[in-house]
């Protein structure tokens, strides 16, 4: 049995495993994962039904705790893992494990970006209360709690796209007065001393409000591999195979690969890519290759169908 380390519990890293199992990896491997947040594997897509009440957070479970213990698999849930010595293939991690791996999967996603604006930051640099990202079941849950005091009514989301229209249709859902703008523009600041009474984004008036939403894109989760001496550009660069670059047993996938240049931060890609993975770890299809996102050498009926 080798020893597979997968970095990474969310969207990317665990339906890697789903196809390592679908491909008869549970008699190849002894397979451990490591999670920044303390829950199985949820759908971060569908957030913005939970933070509306739409959907209750036991709705958008893929894979619960069970999951986990009846596949043989060790979750380390709210474990972060801080580097991976390639050489003697071991990963360390923040609460001082040391554990060592054959075959290893970076699966790290990426995480909101806070474009530069005065006054987001408490003076010990994390973010003041009464601003958010929206990216985690821990961020639906505290924007669910801020948005329930009876006196915060109003919200600025900050970001045009798919996240930001979410986030404010959920806030509207909740009862709030809220302005969706977009980022960029010139200087923004938060304005308020003890709590947010507003928001001025470059020339525009400011805006009052007492909530802070910022849905303003997402960046590539890459430190471990930074640290660990990994190819790195704008992701982990991979090759066809999800390989990464120059080394033989370490593999990435999801937001925080580079495939050619490019890093994908949907979920169609990230099946095909996770498809192609588990074709080559468990020795299934030593020609399967991805080449972008609808163009893999895969075939149709080995790429499971979309969340919906």
């Amino acid at each position: 049995m080798r020893r597979l380390v997968v970095i990474g519990n969310g969207m990317a890293g665990a339906r890697t495993v789903e196809d390592i199992l679908a491909r008869g990896g549970a008699a190849q491997f002894e397979i451990t994962m490591f999670g920044d947040e303390p829950y199985g594997n949820y759908n971060r897509t569908l957030l913005g039904r939970v933070l509306s009440g739409k959907e209750s957070e036991a709705d958008i479970v893929l894979n619960a705790l069970p999951w986990y213990w009846e596949n043989n698999i060790t979750l380390h849930a709210g474990v972060r893992v801080d580097r991976v010595d390639k050489y003697s293939k071991h990963v360390f991690t923040g609460d001082g494990r040391v554990v060592p791996y054959d075959v290893l999967i970076i699966a790290t996603g990426s995480r909101s970006y806070l474009p530069p604006m005065d006054g987001i930051h408490t003076p010990s640099g994390s973010l003041r209360h009464g601003v958010f990202t929206f990216r985690t079941m821990d961020d639906t849950r505290r924007m669910v709690q801020f948005a329930r005091e009876e006196h915060h009514r109003r919200a600025v989301v900050i970001g045009g796209g798919l996240p930001g229209v979410e986030a404010a249709r959920g806030l509207r859902s909740r009862g709030m007065d809220v302005a969706l703008v977009r980022s960029g523009g010139g200087p923004a600041a938060i304005l308020g001393k003890d709590r947010i009474t507003g928001i001025r984004l470059g020339s525009q008036a400011a805006l009052d409000c007492d909530m802070v939403v910022v849905a303003a894109g997402v960046r590539p989760n890459v430190d471990v591999a930074v640290v660990s001496a990994l190819e790195v550009e704008r992701a982990i660069v991979v090759d066809d195979q999800l390989r990464v670059m120059d080394e033989e047993d370490i593999y990435a996938v999801g937001d925080c690969a580079q495939y050619r240049g490019e890093a994908y931060g949907l979920v169609a890609p990230l099946w095909e890519q996770a498809a192609v993975l588990a074709d080559h770890v468990t020795g299934a299809d030593g020609s399967s290759a991805y080449l972008g996102p609808g163009r893999s050498l895969l075939p149709a009926s080995r790429v499971a169908p979309r969340i919906q």
